[in-house]
């Protein structure tokens, strides 16, 4: 399948390698004033709880502009009674439902705005001493209805509100063209900017919850397959890292792509939590495909606030070092450093199109190489990125994201971005 439009075939060079004018570096100073404006606000401006983000597809097109996927979640949320259901405050329980959306297109110029909503949602009990049979069973029906055998679920990461998160999760399979059965886990993020520490801390509060969810529907037979971003990733990693005992058990991976967007997790050279986690839970994952963007501006204050420490979504070449470190189990990384998407350079696998269409034929079970080369199905979505005689291969490869010259962050935002490494106290 081709989406997107035409592409050019053209390697982009380096970031680095481009040169500037000197009239455009002599407006940097001018720029820098206004990011450290824009960063003080932050917290205000950049909280999603204030915000309720207007979350629209980047496939849809304009003569289809509304798409009505279901997803069915679970939350260790408190409800709140709002149309959504929950709020920004962590339950000592579990609630599960099944949500039907209005996921719209991008606007398209002389028709009505649509916006996003949902349009009904039902619960479904799943708290009986960590009893998950209830939600597991609601996406088997859901799966049984679209004559499927598989799920998708999206873990969300920081500062983000269930509103949020199940817009997104319905914007992803959309996105995606997913054709099974979609879900949720949202754990009880506070969906605030400067709520980082507190979003840590309540992330961890629901490891044991993912765990009885993967437990729960794994043994139904549905394939599972994970979209996770940001913290999210270490709530996913930790779940599956628990779980490796009953996989080997199992005698095979429960979970058949594994995608972790902008990881969240510490790569410390000789204190890898990300290997660990990743090493642990291979005998539960057949294949992991890790986005990395060195302009992930979120990543950079992670790095700040954890002492200095690499976030693994914000490094690509180091992540090479993960690629097939475990027998069997596959590991693909691509930068996405060229995506485009939000200022702050976190929010790109969800509002870039190239994103999309790649996550779309890693779900589809498309090797890496395969989506670098063109076929009667699509036009490539990775190339190879060759940087001191490196090749693709399976042992050393490293790809990226193709991404179209006029697409791609421009220099301005990249010269700030470049930036903030210099000004983050802790770096």
């Amino acid at each position: 399948m081709q989406g997107g439009g035409a592409r050019s075939n053209e390697i982009p060079a380096p970031l680095s390698s481009r040169t500037r004018s000197l009239r455009e570096l002599a407006k940097l100073p001018n720029a820098a004033i206004a990011l450290a404006a824009t960063l003080v606000l932050s917290a205000c401006t950049f909280s999603d709880s204030l915000l309720n983000n207007d979350i629209r597809s980047v496939w849809l097109p304009a003569g289809s502009p509304v798409a009505h996927p279901t997803v069915v979640f679970a939350t260790d949320r408190e409800p709140d009674g709002s149309k959504f259901g929950f709020g920004l405050h962590w339950d000592a329980a579990t609630h599960c439902g099944t949500a039907q959306l209005s996921i719209p297109a991008a606007f398209a110029k002389g028709t009505t705005p649509a916006w996003p909503n949902i349009d009904g949602r039902s619960d479904v009990t799943c708290d009986g001493d960590g009893d998950m049979t209830g939600y597991a069973q609601a996406l088997v029906h859901q799966a049984h209805d679209l004559k499927c055998q598989s799920a998708l679920l999206f873990v969300h990461g920081y500062n983000q509100t269930f509103r949020s998160a199940l817009l997104r999760a319905g914007q992803i399979a959309t996105d995606t063209q997913w054709a099974c059965a979609a879900a949720l886990f949202s754990w009880s993020s506070e969906g605030k900017f400067d709520r980082y520490a507190a979003d840590i801390e309540r992330s961890g509060y629901s490891v044991p919850v993912l765990i009885e969810v993967l437990r729960a529907v794994s043994a139904t037979g549905l394939s599972i397959n994970i979209v996770t971003h940001s913290m999210g990733a270490r709530v996913t990693l930790s779940a599956l890292s628990a779980l490796a005992p009953f996989c080997k058990q199992l005698g095979r991976p429960i979970v058949a792509e594994l995608i972790l967007a902008a990881p969240d997790v510490s790569s410390e050279r000789f204190n890898d939590d990300f290997g660990h986690l990743l090493g642990h839970s291979a005998d539960c994952v057949h294949r992991a495909t890790i986005y990395a963007s060195a302009g992930d501006m979120v990543l950079i204050g992670s790095e700040s606030i954890h002492g200095g420490i690499p976030r693994t979504g914000r490094e690509p070449e180091s992540d090479l070092q993960y690629v097939n470190r475990a027998s069997g189990h596959i590991v693909d990384l691509v930068d996405a450093t060229l995506a485009p998407g939000d200022n702050i350079g976190h929010g790109y696998f969800v509002q870039s199109y190239e994103m999309m269409e790649d996550m779309m034929w890693v779900l589809a079970g498309e090797s890496i190489e395969k989506r670098a080369r063109e076929t009667v199905l699509h036009i490539p979505t990775v190339f190879c990125l060759e940087k001191s005689g490196q090749t693709c291969n399976r042992a050393d490869g490293r790809y990226a994201l193709h991404v179209e010259k006029f697409r791609r962050p421009d220099w301005l935002l990249r010269a700030l971005r470049s930036l903030v490494p210099i000004t983050s106290p802790l770096q």
